[in-house]
């Protein structure tokens, strides 16, 4: 079956049109900036939006833990634990996704807009 050239060309369109629609789409959820980091030291807790970049020190126990949040995205740039591993994370921007340094009891997660404002639905045994 032979296809014209107009059919081909729409077709190339339909295609192109397809992908850039995924991509848009793949961009805006999986792209960061949107939500909050959530960081939890053995003391305290703080909240900083994605939306602007920053340096943050935070206090553990063996010391400081700094983390950076750029282009909505965020990653522990450096830390007073032994091993350092983790530092070697890869920088992190979905919901729910989290960083530990264990050693220095920090813990880095990525929450939604309202995510702290939600009450309990049920409780399970």
């Amino acid at each position: 079956m032979k296809r014209s050239l107009a059919t081909l060309l729409t077709d190339a369109i339909i295609l192109g049109l397809c992908i850039a629609a995924i991509l848009a789409i793949s961009s805006n959820t999986l792209g960061g900036g949107s939500g909050y980091l959530q960081v939890q030291t053995h003391d305290s807790t703080y909240r900083y939006s994605l939306a602007t970049d920053r340096e943050i020190h935070v206090q553990g126990p063996l010391g400081d833990t700094h983390i950076l949040i750029e282009d909505g995205k965020a990653h522990i740039h450096d830390s007073a634990c032994p091993t350092k591993s983790c530092t070697q994370q890869r920088p992190i921007f979905s919901e729910r996704s989290w960083i530990a340094c264990l050693p220095n009891q920090v813990l880095l997660t990525i929450v939604g807009e309202t995510e702290g404002d939600k009450e309990v639905d049920d409780v399970t045994n």
